[in-house]
C-alpha cells in the first residue's frame, strides 16, 4: 500500500471536513476534497517535470500547506521525500532535485526547481493517476533533531512509515488516539510534525500548524476547539507566558503531549494548573520511535523521568564495559523497539557507532525503576569537567527548575582566578528569586561540585531544533545580556 492512499481514501469520505489548516495563511483552512485535488495536481505536474518513482527530491518551502501538498503528491507518485531544514546539502545525502519557492537560496550543484501554488492547480489532474504502490520502496528520509551530532537521515519505505502511524493509536495514549483536531507547534518538516500529519490526515482528523503569525494560533485554538497540541518544553512555555497573563483567555485542550526535551517540574506544575491537566511527556527519537510515554503528575515528583516503557520496547542500561546495570543504577541507555530503523542514509561511521548488536545506543545516561519508569539524567557527549568530576548538566538543570519559580535553567562551565572549572547557571523566572534559598535547595540535591556558583537571570535561553537548548551558545547569552542581573 502508498501511503498516501488512506489519505486520499478520507478525501473521498469526507470531501468538506478540514484536513489541514493554517491560520493566518493565504490558502485558508483546506478541505479533505481540495487537499486531494492539491496531492493529484502536485503528482501530475511531478511527472511532467520529468521527476519519476524512486527520485530523492529535497523540499525546502516554508508555505505550510504547498510544503504538505509537495510532500503527499510525491511520495504518491513514488519520489523520496526530504523536508529541508535550509538551503545547504545535508551530508551524505544528494538529493536529485530540490523543489523551493526560494530558488535563489539554495546552495551546490544540485537540480532546483521552482515551485509557487500553480503546482497545486493543475487542471490535467483531473486525470486519475494511479500511485505507486511498491510497499517496500522508500517514501520518506526524515532528519534527526541533531542530538547524536550533526542532523542525519533515515529513510522509511511505505510499509516502515504505515507502521509507524499505526503505532501512534496506543503510543501517544488514548486522548490523542480519538482526538480529531490537533494542533502541532513542531513544523511540518519536522519528523514529529509530518508523523503527527500523517497520522491525523490518514484517520480524517484535522492537523493544525502555525502561521505566518503565531498570535493567529491562539484564536484558532478557541474558535475551533483544538482538542489536543504537540509541542516542545519550550513551545509548551511560551504558550504559557500568554494564558498565564491572560487569565480571562479560555483553554480548550483536553490533552497537550511535550516532546524533544526535559519537562520542569515548574513548567509541569504551571501547565498543567492553567492549560490542562492532561499533560503528557514523550520520549523516543526518530531511530526508535516512542520509548517511554507518562502522564506529567507523576513524573513531575521524580527529577528526570521522561515516562514508561512501552511495550514492544527494550530498554537496557550498561556500564562502560557493556555489562547490564540493575534498576536505579545510571549508565549509557541503548534501545530496542519493534520499530526501530538499522542506520544512517549516507553515513555507514555514524551507523556502526550508534547501532550495534541490534541496539540503538541513544547517547543518553539514565537508569530506569523497578516498575519500568525511565529516567534520564544526562548525555554523554554533554559532559562537562567540573574541578575533576564528571557531570551531567542535565541533572543539575532539573534541580534547579524544581525550584518554584524557575522555568527554564542552562548550566555551563566558567575557569575562576584559580584556573579551576566552576558552574554557572543561567535562568528564566518571571519573579525575583532569592538566591540563597536557590542554592540551599541545589546543595541538598546535588554533589558540592555540581552545585552552580553563581545564577545569572536572563530572558529567554538559546534554542535550536524543536526548541532544544543550545549549548554551545549559553556562554554567548551572558555576554550578549546588557547588564547581568544576579538573582
Amino acid at each position: 500500500m502508498n501511503i498516501v492512499e488512506p489519505i486520499l481514501f478520507q478525501c473521498k469520505l469526507n470531501p468538506l471536513t478540514t484536513a489541514i489548516c493554517v491560520p493566518g495563511s493565504k490558502h485558508g483552512p483546506v478541505a479533505y476534497g481540495t487537499l486531494g485535488r492539491f496531492i493529484h495536481s502536485v503528482a501530475r505536474t511531478a511527472l511532467n517535470s520529468g521527476i519519476t518513482p524512486g527520485s530523492v527530491v529535497g523540499v525546502y518551502v516554508n508555505d505550510t500547506v504547498l510544503h504538505a501538498s509537495l510532500t503527499l503528491g510525491l511520495m504518491y507518485i513514488g519520489a523520496a521525500t526530504l523536508s529541508l531544514r535550509g538551503p545547504k546539502p545535508i551530508s551524505g545525502i544528494t538529493p536529485d532535485v530540490i523543489l523551493t519557492n526560494t530558488p535563489g537560496e539554495i546552495a551546490g550543484g544540485a537540480t532546483v526547481l521552482g515551485v509557487d501554488t500553480s503546482w497545486l492547480e493543475n487542471e490535467a489532474a483531473a486525470e486519475t493517476i494511479p500511485p505507486h504502490d511498491n510497499a517496500d520502496n522508500v517514501c520518506r528520509i526524515i532528519l534527526t533533531s541533531g542530538s547524536t551530532g550533526v542532523s542525519k537521515g533515515i529513510a522509511f519505505s511505505h510499509k516502515e512509515l504505515a507502521a509507524r502511524i499505526a503505532h501512534y493509536t496506543y503510543s501517544k495514549g488514548p486522548r490523542f488516539a480519538h482526538c480529531p483536531r490537533f494542533f502541532c507547534d513542531l513544523g511540518i518538516g519536522t519528523s514529529p510534525g509530518f508523523r503527527y500529519a500523517m497520522s491525523l490526515l490518514s484517520r480524517g482528523g484535522t492537523i493544525y500548524f502555525l502561521g505566518p503569525e503565531p498570535a493567529d494560533i491562539l484564536q484558532a485554538i478557541d474558535l475551533y476547539k483544538i482538542q489536543g497540541m504537540a509541542t516542545s518544553p519550550y513551545g509548551l512555555g511560551e504558550f504559557l507566558k500568554f494564558f498565564e497573563a491572560d487569565p480571562a483567555f479560555d483553554v480548550t485542550f483536553d490533552h497537550i503531549i511535550c516532546q524533544g526535551g526535559m519537562l520542569s517540574r515548574e513548567l509541569s506544575y504551571r501547565a498543567r494548573a492553567r492549560m490542562c491537566q492532561n499533560l503528557y511527556s514523550s520520549y523516543g527519537s526518530t531511530e526508535t520511535t516512542t520509548v517511554a510515554f507518562g502522564p506529567a503528575s507523576v513524573l513531575e515528583r521524580v527529577p528526570g523521568a521522561v515516562g514508561y516503557i512501552q511495550p514492544g520496547v527494550t530498554v537496557e542500561v550498561i556500564d562502560g564495559t557493556g555489562a547490564i546495570l540493575p534498576p536505579l543504577h545510571d549508565g549509557g541507555l541503548r534501545i530496542r523497539t519493534d520499530h526501530m530503523v538499522t542506520g544512517y542514509v549516507g553515513d555507514p561511521e555514524a551507523t556502526q557507532t550508534f547501532f550495534r548488536d541490534g541496539y540503538f545506543y541513544s547517547g543518553d545516561i539514565g537508569h530506569l525503576t523497578p516498575d519500568g519508569l525511565l529516567v534520564v539524567t544526562g548525555r554523554e557527549k554533554t559532559a562537562l569537567n567540573v574541578g575533576g568530576d564528571t557531570v551531567h548538566p542535565e541533572l543539575v538543570e532539573q534541580i534547579i527548575t524544581s525550584f518554584e519559580g524557575v522555568s527554564e535553567a542552562g548550566v555551563f562551565t566558567v575557569n575562576n582566578a584559580l584556573g579551576i572549572s566552576e558552574l554557572t547557571g543561567l535562568i528564566v523566572t518571571a519573579r525575583p528569586i532569592d538566591e540563597t534559598a536557590l542554592h540551599a535547595h541545589c546543595a541538598a540535591r546535588l554533589p558540592p561540585s555540581c552545585v552552580p556558583v553563581q545564577f545569572i537571570v536572563v530572558a529567554s535561553l538559546p534554542r535550536g531544533g524543536q526548541g532544544k537548548l543550545d549549548r554551545k551558545r549559553l556562554p554567548e547569552t551572558v555576554a550578549a545580556t546588557a547588564k547581568h542581573s544576579p538573582v
